[in-house]
């Protein structure tokens, strides 16, 4: 997803035009989308319905896709912002584990074998590989429980950067609406703001899947698989429930480019989950290990969206948690194992798949906070990107 500005160049000034136009429009409507039963809005989104005739004339007037751009950002970075929560501590629990992990771990204790004070109840596990305490780093550094909150928000803008650069690189009528949806969905605008870490997760997801297509654009040299290779890592070593996104990825190398390069892109992830691994190794490797399975039938009860929901909404008996984490396991197991066997040629392809299959992770898990529906969101609206962009290199490989 190279930066020739593509999509200057192969989409009609009209095309543009639509794309910004359907933005716009998304955007409004799901800026008038309130919370309580009268739809009546914040004083942030009145302002952005307030702010946006004028937007829309300008982008009319110019047809400049920047114009929509740089309000959709704005706009979707500002609902974020407002929604902020003070010192940082949201509904969820799982910032403030990832915060006093790093607490723990500077302070030279296993964050792996720590008994948590912060979680709702005390006492239960940080799951979360070590991925997701560098991520947070520097915010911890710059303030604490403030500034990991705060990393959050600094994710969900790259997130809406990366969608407005597959715009520039492959396609605006592709890319334009993707990042309305994104910018302005209410629940998304909650996630990133409400304590978890799928925003940030599902950022990282969409930087490793744009690394990749850069890296294939520039002939699969050693530095950009390698720069590939480690965004991929980042992004599983953040959350473990990424694993099929990212190893579609892998997958996908195989099938169409072969074993050489997905070598040197697994070599050069491998190499980074070692690394970012080896300290809490060192500390205990059984506890570390362990840890990292922490997180399959933590959770006692039923809650979120998943069959087992579905079944208690309909009346009927569900499982107990030991046989339906036995099946959550088996069927998730299942449907990573068919990634590997299933002919992964095209990359859009291999994506829908690691979308389905992570589908079944969670729909099949007793406890699936709509939270992780946020790590599955960039991906999911980059998907028509995707697309395109693989037709036109299949146009291109065609000789004339």
């Amino acid at each position: 997803m190279n930066g020739s500005s593509l999509a200057a160049r192969l989409e009609s000034p009209a095309t543009v035009r639509a794309a910004g136009l359907l933005a716009l429009g998304a955007f409004l409507y799901l800026l008038l989308a309130g919370r309580s039963i009268d739809l009546l809005g914040s004083p942030s989104r009145m302002g952005l319905v307030l702010a946006w005739a004028a937007v829309a004339a300008a982008f009319w007037l110019t047809g400049r896709a920047s114009v929509v751009v740089a309000y959709l950002v704005i706009g979707g970075l500002l609902m974020r912002w407002v929604e902020l929560p003070a010192g940082g501590a949201g509904p969820s629990d799982v910032l403030a584990a990832i915060n006093e992990a790093i607490a723990v771990w500077f302070g030279g204790g296993n964050p792996y074998d720590h008994f948590y004070e912060a979680t709702r109840p005390a006492g239960q596990p940080m799951p979360y590989p070590p991925g997701a305490l560098l991520v947070h780093l520097p915010g911890y550094a710059a303030s604490g429980l403030a500034g990991v909150q705060l990393t959050e928000f600094v994710l969900a803008g790259v997130a809406m950067v990366a969608l407005a650069a597959l715009g520039t690189t492959v396609s605006w009528l592709a890319a334009l609406p993707a990042l309305a949806i994104y910018a302005g969905a209410s629940n998304l605008v909650l996630l990133a703001t409400d304590g978890s870490n799928d925003t940030g997760v599902g950022a990282l997801v969409l930087i490793a899947i744009i690394a990749l297509g850069w890296s294939i654009d520039h002939g699969l040299d050693d530095a950009s698989l390698m720069l590939a290779g480690i965004w991929a890592a980042l992004a599983v070593s953040s959350k473990q429930i990424a694993l099929p996104l990212v190893l579609v990825l892998a997958i996908y190398l195989v099938r169409r480019h072969g074993w050489r390069p997905a070598r040197r892109y697994l070599a050069a992830a491998g190499a980074i989950l070692l690394l970012i691994s080896i300290p809490f190794l060192l500390q205990g490797p059984v506890t570390y290990v362990e840890g990292l399975f922490r997180f399959v039938g933590v959770h006692e009860d039923i809650y979120g969206w998943n069959i087992w929901a579905f079944a208690q909404g309909m009346g009927w008996t569900p499982w107990d948690q030991g046989p339906a984490t036995i099946l959550n396991v088996v069927v998730s197991a299942i449907a990573l194992l068919a990634l590997l066997v299933l002919p992964l040629r095209r990359p859009s392809g291999a994506l829908l798949a690691g979308v389905a299959a992570l589908l079944v992770v969670l729909l099949s898990a007793r406890w699936t906070t709509y939270a992780y529906f946020a790590l599955l969101a960039p991906v999911v609206l980059a998907l028509p990107a995707v697309a395109i962009w693989e037709a036109r290199r299949s146009a291109e490989a065609i000789p004339s």
